[in-house]
């Protein structure tokens, strides 16, 4: 399937098939996660209030406030977006209106205010309004402390986009992966905000060593995870990467690949939900031949 033919339906279906109920599921330590509102949200109690590890899709706002208002003293204080895309940074502008402090790397400021083409999706995003922007920027890496909890959080080098952090709660041992992991299905990378397959690669090699087999892992997408699951994803990523580039450097036509199926081995595990095996090929094909 060419790039094209995967276009803004395809898009809009997925992400309405992602909001199609919110579930609550306790962490530990005061941490629980928000599932079906577009990416994983991470919720945090404090004792003013709630901290947000992202804030899902704009449809899934309603829910999203509905349920953390069940949730300590009902009031987010704090979010921080893990990166740009609009199934993380949905209820920002919502969120901001309420007086919401917004954290995030300073690339996902840019690109939310300048707005952003999906070329694989052929989809236009608009410039965020000025009240859902982050408020807070930063380059590298730093702490939060809230609620009695410590989470580092870090910005990792350009893999999804070029504006991926993750955080680790430390105390609690919870750490939260952004859009860098996804479990149980291809992931989708942003070639038009600096992505790359290589660079997912690297990156999930790096989170493998930021966990422990304790940690309590959250993928951007997909269900909890442990470390064995990040491993094999990390393997997953680097056998495609060593794929499409020998396939590429062989000369294989966009059309070749698809119909040799050289993914079949990972296709069972990765290929069922949001990208199938065909769309994975028709997006790191593209991508990579302009990167070369």
């Amino acid at each position: 399937m060419a790039a094209a033919s995967v276009g803004g339906a395809f898009l809009r279906t997925s992400l309405r098939a992602q909001a199609a109920g919110i579930s609550v599921t306790p962490l530990r330590d005061k941490l629980h996660l928000l599932a079906g509102a577009g990416g994983n949200i991470i919720v945090q109690e404090g004792p003013d209030g709630l901290l947000l590890i992202d804030s899902g899709l704009s449809d899934s706002t309603a829910g999203i406030l509905a349920e953390t208002a069940k949730i300590g003293n009902g009031r987010v204080t704090l979010l921080f977006n893990t990166h740009w895309h609009t199934d993380h940074t949905g209820s920002n502008v919502a969120l901001g209106k309420q007086g919401v402090k917004i954290m995030a790397q300073e690339n996902v400021r840019t690109r939310l205010a300048k707005g952003q083409y999906m070329e694989f999706f052929k989809r236009q995003v608009d410039p965020m309004p000025p009240e859902g922007l982050p408020t807070q920027t930063f380059r590298d890496k730093g702490k939060i402390k809230f609620g009695g909890e410590t989470a580092q959080y870090e910005y990792l080098p350009p893999a999804h986009t070029d504006g991926d952090s993750v955080l680790h709660f430390h105390n609690a041992n919870v750490f939260h992966g952004g859009d860098l992991l996804f479990n149980g299905l291809y992931p989708f990378i942003d070639y038009g905000s600096a992505g790359s397959l290589a660079g997912m690669a690297a990156n999930a090699e790096r989170i493998l060593k930021m966990v422990d087999d304790d940690t309590i892992i959250v993928p951007g997408h997909g269900p909890i995870a442990k470390k064995s699951d990040v491993k094999e994803f990390a393997d997953m990523l680097s056998g495609s990467l060593d794929i499409f580039t020998t396939q590429i450097k062989a000369g294989k036509t966009l059309a070749q690949l698809q119909a040799d199926k050289p993914f079949k081995a990972y296709d069972e595990k990765w290929g069922k939900m949001f990208l199938k095996p065909d769309q994975w090929i028709a997006l790191n094909y593209a991508g990579m031949t302009k990167q070369s």
